[in-house]
C-alpha cells in the first residue's frame, strides 16, 4: 500500500460519539459557517460520472484522516475530519466507503429561531444538544458504513433521524456514488427534505437551506409536505438575512459562475440546480474551489481580509483548511480524491485513491483509527496522554 507524505491527518466513526453541551456546539457551528459545496451529475460531468468539490472551513482546526476497519457487516471507510484543538464536537467530516458511497455536508445556516429567542422551530419541539437527545454527528457514519448506493444511504440517515430526531439545527447533506447524488436537508427534530440531483445538472451551495417548494419525488417529513406544494420551506425555516447575505449569495454564484459557465444575478431567488454550459471537469471544479473572486468588483485580495462591511468573503478564503475534488467511479478502488491541506490557492492537490492503496501519509489505521474515532471529542493533549 502506497502512502503518500505530503497530506494532513485522520478518522472515521464505528461507534456513538456521544453529544457535547450547546455552548460547544454553537462556537462549534460559527467557526464552521463557510464551508462551499459542488456536485455534478454524471452527464454534467466530463468524466460521465458524479463529480464532487467541497472546501472544508473552520478556525482553531486542523484536518486528519483514517481508515476505519470493516466488520460486522460494515463497509471500510475512509474519513477526513476537521479536528479541533481545543476539543469538542466538530460537525465538519467527509466519509467514503469501500462500497463506493461518498458523504459529506456544509453547515445549513442559523434558523429563524436564532434570529429570535429560543433554538425551537414553530411546528415541533426541540432536540437540543443540552438534553443530549437525538442524533448529530454520528448520523453520516451509521449510514455510510451499511449503505450500498447513495439512495439506500439517504434511506438510512432518514429512517435514523425519524427514528432519533436530529440535534442540531440545520445541515445539507451531500449524499452521492458514481452514477447519481442527493442533497438531503436536515433541521433539528424530526424535519427533513432529499432531493436527487438531476443527472445532466449541477448543484451549488454555500451555508443556507436552499430548497424553496417541493417537487415530485422529493423525500421529505410529514411535517413539511402536510404543509402543501405552495410552502416555502427556506423563507419558514430560516431568515433572509442567512440565506439572501452576500457572504452566501456570492459564493453561490461565483461557483456557478467559474466552475459551470451559469451566471445568476446577485440577490435573485436561486435554483436548486443549473444545467452547466459545458461537460465540467475536475479543473472546472478546482478553479472554483481556489477563487478569491478575481477580476470581479468584489475581489479579496489580502490573505486575511480585515472585517469591512464591504469585503465578501471568497470561496476560498483565510479559514479554508482542506479542499476536496472527488472523481468518482464504479470501482471504489479507482475513484481519485485531490485533497489540499490548506488553502487551494496556496497548494497544490495531492492525488489519492483512499481504496486503491494511496492515501495521505498522516493516514491512521486499524484500532488506531478507532480509538480516534471513539475519542475525536479529546484534545490533542489528552490524546497523547492516554497513549493514542
Amino acid at each position: 500500500m502506497k502512502v503518500e507524505t505530503h497530506v494532513s491527518v485522520t478518522v472515521r466513526m464505528r461507534m456513538f460519539v456521544p453529544l457535547v453541551v450547546a455552548t460547544m456546539f454553537f462556537v462549534a457551528a460559527l467557526t464552521a459557517d463557510a464551508c462551499t459545496a459542488i456536485v455534478v451529475g454524471k452527464k454534467a460531468s466530463a468524466t460521465g460520472h458524479v463529480l464532487i468539490g467541497h472546501n472544508e472551513d473552520g478556525t482553531g482546526m486542523y484536518m486528519r484522516h483514517a481508515m476505519l476497519p470493516p466488520g460486522d457487516g460494515k463497509a471500510a471507510v475512509f474519513w477526513s475530519e476537521a479536528k479541533k484543538y481545543a476539543g469538542g464536537d466538530q460537525v465538519g467530516a467527509s466519509v467514503y466507503s469501500e462500497r463506493g458511497v461518498f458523504v459529506v455536508s456544509n453547515n445549513g445556516g442559523v434558523m429563524q429561531e436564532w434570529d429570535g429567542v429560543t433554538f425551537s422551530l414553530p411546528d415541533e419541539g426541540s432536540y437540543s444538544t443540552i438534553s443530549g437527545k437525538g442524533i448529530g454527528y454520528d448520523l453520516r457514519f451509521r449510514a455510510v458504513e451499511r449503505a450500498r448506493t447513495a439512495r439506500e444511504c439517504v434511506d438510512i440517515m432518514i429512517a435514523l433521524i425519524k427514528e432519533h430526531g436530529y440535534n442540531q439545527y440545520s445541515r445539507n447533506f451531500l449524499v452521492a456514488d458514481a452514477e447519481e447524488a442527493w442533497i438531503l436537508e436536515v433541521l433539528n427534530g424530526r424535519r427533513y427534505i432529499a432531493r436527487r440531483v438531476p443527472d445532466d445538472e449541477v448543484v451549488a451551495y454555500p451555508n443556507c437551506l436552499i430548497y424553496n417548494k417541493l417537487r415530485p419525488g422529493d423525500l421529505a417529513s410529514e411535517n413539511i409536505t402536510s404543509k402543501g406544494t405552495d410552502f416555502d420551506i427556506t423563507s419558514f425555516y430560516q431568515g433572509p438575512r442567512t440565506w439572501k447575505s452576500p457572504y452566501n449569495l456570492y459564493r453561490w454564484k461565483e461557483m456557478y459562475r467559474i466552475a459551470a459557465g451559469v451566471e445568476l444575478e446577485p440577490g435573485a431567488e436561486y435554483p436548486f440546480s443549473v444545467r452547466p454550459a459545458h461537460p465540467i471537469s475536475v479543473d472546472d471544479i478546482k478553479r472554483g474551489l481556489r477563487t478569491h473572486y478575481e477580476g470581479r468588483p468584489y475581489e479579496v485580495k489580502a490573505r486575511h481580509p480585515k472585517k469591512d462591511p464591504k469585503i465578501i468573503e471568497p470561496i476560498c478564503r483565510h479559514t479554508t483548511l482542506q479542499s476536496l475534488v472527488c472523481e468518482m467511479n464504479p470501482n471504489p478502488k479507482e475513484t481519485v480524491m485531490h485533497l489540499t491541506v490548506g488553502r487551494p490557492c496556496e497548494v497544490e492537490y495531492g492525488v489519492y485513491r483512499p481504496f486503491g492503496g494511496v492515501l495521505p501519509g498522516d493516514t491512521a489505521f486499524g484500532e488506531k483509527a478507532v480509538t480516534r474515532l471513539v475519542n475525536h471529542e479529546l484534545p490533542p493533549a489528552a490524546r497523547i496522554i492516554n497513549g493514542h
